[in-house]
């Protein structure tokens, strides 16, 4: 797909495209020029059409490592608002991967936090799913920033997503390394009851999120 075929995809039913491997990759090495050229809604547009596509996806990293180079987050919030308030509501859940990873390697805690809790906002139509979440905690995790991991753990207890026994454990190492005994032991109790009733039967919601409110709020003062 080169550039001047862009405005063709744009205005086609995105669902209805059937597009080859090699126009994917023309699509992901297109989304970062536009950006660099100052066409930034050309590359809304562009990039709520291939959300709309069936999967295969385009590979977002390219862009992803772009926009996690930029000096702030304006292009960013651009290209994710765009996309929320596109009228067939694309899911931007294939980009969050790659774009999540790209600022938790290279961008600052806070700047990696507020492009995961984007998608958590009120008015979001597309909750983070499982890899979200635990690439998520995974991030925060090795950057030692366990108050954000909390906070991510209070959204998927709000969402009901089982957290696992891997991010379990993880959660649980890093809050004995910040010296958070008595809140390691009881956040948990809290985490395996996702693992021990993953059925939905006894999952404990409200218990889950006063713990985790009760911890963020501690930490927080």
């Amino acid at each position: 797909m080169r550039t001047r075929h862009c405005h063709a995809f744009l205005s086609t039913t995105a669902a209805a495209v059937s597009l080859s491997p090699s126009d994917l990759t023309s699509i992901s090495t297109l989304l970062p020029r536009l950006i660099s050229s100052d066409q930034l809604p050309v590359a809304s547009r562009l990039l709520s059409a291939s959300l709309l596509l069936p999967p295969p996806h385009p590979s977002f990293h390219p862009l992803s490592s772009l926009l996690s180079s930029l000096p702030d987050l304006t292009p960013t919030f651009s290209l994710l608002n765009s996309v929320r308030h596109h009228p067939l509501k694309p899911s931007p859940l294939p980009l969050f991967p790659p774009l999540l990873s790209s600022f938790l390697t290279s961008r600052s805690y806070k700047d990696s936090s507020k492009i995961f809790f984007w998608l958590c906002r009120p008015d979001s139509t597309h909750r983070p799913d499982e890899n979200v979440y635990h690439l998520a905690i995974r991030g925060f995790c090795k950057l030692d920033r366990m108050l954000e991991v909390l906070r991510v753990l209070r959204e998927m207890a709000s969402d009901e997503v089982v957290v696992g026994e891997e991010m379990r454990e993880l959660v649980y190492g890093g809050l004995l390394q910040e010296a958070r005994i008595e809140e390691a032991r009881d956040l948990d109790l809290v985490l395996r009851s996702f693992e021990e009733n993953r059925s939905g039967d006894g999952f404990d919601k409200e218990r889950a999120v006063v713990v985790l409110d009760r911890l963020i709020s501690e930490w927080e003062d």
